[in-house]
């Protein structure tokens, strides 16, 4: 009996012993997440450190590459660190010009060592067929038209400087645009479209008798296509036949050979996967909408018998220039000319990366 006694009060006082307090929880809990904290958390932190330097050393041996200095590294490397693949920044000028934008923004100073580095990285010029993705890729002189007040007049890129773009007026003006006032400039890019902006007016100054607005850089530039597919500036020497009149396909399925002296020689001087531009000695009485048969041998690919329509006709002194449309071109010399302009394409791009 005394026995059971005392077990009974040593059961009531573990009883209370064991209770778990609100503060026994919380320290419990806390030891909990700092358990998970260590096992899962810090590791992922660790590999993301090592991947960030990992990323910043191949970042500075790439840009050790093309010669840059460490301050420029760094420099570029305060905007690269937020992309995937930072190093891409040294192989695209549209990711170089993104970042240089924000650079020049965030500290003035930055533009020595943006100078410096495109002409580095031979991101001076952008060739022909790449888009444009900021005005500070408009060429010098290029020609437009500025809009303002819901009048239109003729204008050109006359300078830019890496925080600016300044364009003449070559028209009179009624109405001076004030400092702080919206303008929009517009204007044709040569085998690529028309692109368009907006943007508020910096300052204004005369350049002789021309008034020049101060426009700040921007990345939104608008682009109409005019162009279904890229033309491709080439020389190939092509054979051309006219018929004088519209031909159909399943005409000329049931044609004969057309003999080799009806055909006259000319030169393709651009070509897409849609059409071309061929070029002929002397003077030509054609039509728009006529037909015309033309071959050609591009990279020992040979092309015989396109039946191809004249869609227009430009008339020079020495020589006449067509732009035609393929009408029975086979899908596999489609695929074959896309290819061709690819290829050439990747060799200007490396040929412009080599600064040659």
């Amino acid at each position: 009996m005394n026995y059971q006694g005392r077990f009974e009060t040593f059961k009531e006082a573990t009883k209370y012993m064991f209770e778990p307090s609100l503060q026994d929880i919380i320290i419990s809990l806390f030891g909990l997440f700092a358990s998970i904290s260590v096992l899962i958390l810090l590791p992922y932190f660790i590999s993301k450190y090592i991947k960030s330097n990992m990323l910043k050393r191949e970042f500075k041996v790439v840009g050790e590459s093309f010669g840059l200095e460490e301050e420029e590294i760094n420099v570029l490397y305060e905007c690269a660190r937020n992309l995937s693949e930072p190093s891409k920044l040294f192989h695209s000028k549209y990711v170089f010009e993104k970042c240089a934008g924000k650079l020049i923004k965030k500290n003035s100073e930055n533009i020595p060592i943006i100078v410096s580095v495109r002409k580095k990285l031979k991101f001076e010029h952008l060739p022909w067929f790449l888009p444009l993705s900021t005005t500070r890729d408009i060429e010098l002189y290029q020609t437009g038209f500025i809009s303002y007040k819901g009048n239109s007049y003729s204008a050109a890129v006359w300078e830019k400087t890496e925080k600016e773009l300044h364009i003449a007026i070559l028209d009179r003006l009624e109405d001076i645009p004030e400092v702080g006032k919206k303008i929009s400039f517009s204007f044709l890019r040569e085998d690529d479209g028309r692109y368009y902006f907006q943007e508020e007016v910096l300052n204004t100054y005369l350049e002789g008798s021309k008034i020049v607005l101060v426009l700040p850089h921007t990345e939104k530039l608008g682009k109409i296509q005019l162009r279904e597919s890229v033309r491709w500036k080439v020389s190939i020497p092509a054979r051309v036949f006219f018929f004088g009149r519209v031909v159909t396909p399943e005409e000329l399925s049931l044609m004969e050979n057309i003999p080799n002296e009806a055909f006259v020689e000319g030169t393709i001087e651009d070509i897409s996967v849609g059409g071309l531009k061929v070029c002929l000695k002397g003077p030509f009485e054609l039509r728009e909408g006529e037909s015309l048969l033309i071959e050609f041998e591009w990279k020992n690919n040979y092309f015989d018998r396109i039946l191809s329509e004249i869609i227009n006709i430009r008339s020079l002194t020495e020589k006449t220039c067509i732009g035609v449309k393929f009408l029975n071109l086979k899908k596999s010399q489609e695929e074959t000319i896309r290819k061709l302009i690819l290829e050439e394409q990747r060799e200007v791009l490396r040929s412009y990366k080599m600064g040659k």
